[in-house]
């Protein structure tokens, strides 16, 4: 009820006004009108510049994600080789260049058990191509080397009732 009397004296005091009045009234509200385009056209304009600013930020940002992650897989494979060096080194991984006798030390350690040289043949054959080519007879060249795994003390050999051959394991 108040907004439609404030609308029907608004009409009431232009009526009763002169042209040169309204002009004027016309005037102030077209300028009034221009600072409020001129400030919104400024503010859209501001706002457009903020958003080319994001998102060449948000390239910039997909950019050096994409190099932080390029950097993490090399040195993923970094971290991968000296691991793989130090264990070599340590002696928890298979080298094949290593001698006979620390591969059959190798084996026994991880299998964790004593075993029959039948089953350290079975690995080595699995595992090893150097031992695929080195004899015909694969028990007769891996005989060798496990006398002389038993000869320097690396290894145990334990002859078990019934059964040909020996069941190696690591010295306590």
């Amino acid at each position: 009820m108040k907004d439609l009397a404030i609308k029907y004296l608004e009409r009431l005091v232009l009526q009763h006004q002169t042209k040169d009045e309204l002009i004027n009234k016309i005037m102030e509200l077209q300028e009034r009108d221009k600072e409020l385009v001129d400030l919104y056209s400024n503010l859209y304009k501001s706002k457009r510049e903020s958003d080319k600013s994001h998102q060449e930020d948000i390239k910039g940002y997909k950019k050096r994600i994409e190099e932080l992650v390029k950097q993490l897989a090399k040195s993923e494979v970094v971290s991968e080789e000296y691991k793989r060096v130090a264990d070599l080194k340590l002696g928890n991984t298979y080298n094949i260049n290593a001698t006979w006798i620390d591969k059959i030390v190798f084996i026994l350690k991880a299998a964790g058990r004593p075993l029959r040289s039948s089953e350290i043949v079975e690995i080595l054959l699995k595992n090893d191509i150097m031992f695929r080519t080195l004899t015909g007879d694969h028990q007769k060249g891996l005989s060798a080397h496990l006398t002389k795994a038993l000869k320097y003390g690396r290894i145990v050999g334990v002859k078990q009732k019934g059964q040909n051959g020996y069941l190696f394991s690591l010295p306590d």
